[in-house]
Parts: structure tokens; sequence; C-alpha cells
């Protein structure tokens, strides 16, 4: 069940609306903390490893530079995902924490699967924005799974405002392909993605019925 069909939840009050902001937005800069610390390992360790060349898809995709679109295209993601916040201001801390766990996420994948980037790849280093921003972000041997492909598909299922999910499904489909044309990624890292962050809504649905089942039988009849 994507989020856009979920019964509206009961308004919070200013205080608990206060209390989760604060909480999430804490939970999001712990994700980025997390992510830096995992991606400097993999950076390490991943210089040890070599380029897999026989990615099928890959070897069969022309190659293009697209620095910018891999780039700017993130960046327009980051400022859609504000503004979808903005206008959905009462789900704001849900949003934000959904995005610190699908980071975190990928945090202990990213470690468990060191590797060196596919041939052909290079960091998006003459892109002012990168060299100022994205570099804290991205150390390209965090491969699996892509960011630019899961995180826009995420806002697709979480936010409720069809304009806003419109925007991000068509983002997650332009920054995979921009993925694979650039060779940041290998194609299971794009093609996973969207599982995993499906995956990570329907286990977050899963564990929130189930607490709200165990908070009812504890309050009894």
């Amino acid at each position: 069940m994507m989020a856009s069909d979920q019964p509206e939840q009961p308004s919070p009050n200013a205080g608990q609306f206060a209390r989760n902001l604060t909480l999430a937005c804490l939970a999001f800069l712990a994700s980025l903390v997390v992510n830096y610390l995992a991606g400097t390992n993999v950076a390490l360790r991943g210089r040890d490893q070599p380029s897999l060349t026989a990615d099928l898809f890959l070897n069969w995709l022309p190659q293009y530079n697209v620095q910018w679109l891999f780039v700017w295209g993130f960046a327009f993601f980051v400022t859609v995902a504000f503004v979808g916040c903005l206008l959905e201001w009462k789900r704001a801390p849900y949003v934000i924490w959904m995005y610190a766990l699908l980071i975190t996420l990928r945090s202990l994948f990213i470690i468990l699967t060191p590797m060196g980037p596919p041939p052909g790849a290079s960091m998006p280093g003459e892109e002012v924005l990168f060299d100022f921003f994205g570099r804290w972000l991205t150390f390209g041997y965090d491969l699996f799974f892509s960011s630019h492909t899961s995180m826009p598909f995420l806002g697709f299922l979480i936010f409720r405002r069809w304009p806003t999910r419109v925007i991000m499904l068509v983002l997650s489909v332009v920054l995979a392909s921009c993925t694979l044309i650039g060779r940041y990624h290998y194609s299971i890292d794009v093609f996973a993605a969207p599982f995993i962050a499906y995956a990570l809504v329907q286990a977050h649905q899963w564990l929130e019925r189930r607490i709200a089942s165990a908070a009812r039988k504890s309050a009894g009849p």
C-alpha cells in the first residue's frame, strides 16, 4: 500500500508535532553522519577492489558524460523533497524519518559490499555544487544500492500530492538512467534500489500496525 492510500492520521497538537519534527531531524542528521563514516570507510577498502567487467547491461549501454545531470538532477530532487515537506507539513516528520531510515540502510549495505566502480567511472568533481556539497555525501565506492534511484522513488511512495509524486517518479527514472549512462553504478545497484525503497516502506507500515495493535491490546476494552 502506498502512502497516498493510507488513511489520514489525526493531526498532532503543536507540542507533539514539534517533538516529532525535532526527533526526525535529529535522526536525519545522524543518518548523514553514518553515511559519511560508512562512505569514507568503503572508499579506503574499495580502492583495493577490482571493477566488475561482466555487467551485461553496462556492456551493452553506451557511455556519456552526464556529470551535470548527476549533480544538478539530485539537487533538483532535494528541492522537490523540501517543497513537498512544506506542502505536506503535517507529514514532514514521517517523510524525514523515512529518508533517515533509507540513508542508514544504504550505509549498512555499502559497508557490506565494497567494490571498485564500473570501468570508465569518474567522480563529478568538475561541478561546483559537487565539490562544495556532494563530496560529503558520495565517495565513489559506495555503490549498492543507488541513492539517485532509491531516494526519488521513496518520495514517489510516501508523498501524497500527485504533482510531487509524479515528479519524484520521473526523477527516479531519469537519475537511474543517468547513473547507468555515466557509469556511476552497476546495473544491479540501480535495478535493486526501487525494490529496497518499497520494502522499507512496507516494513515500516507493518511495524506501525504491530505497535498500534499492541497499544490497543494493552489499553484493554
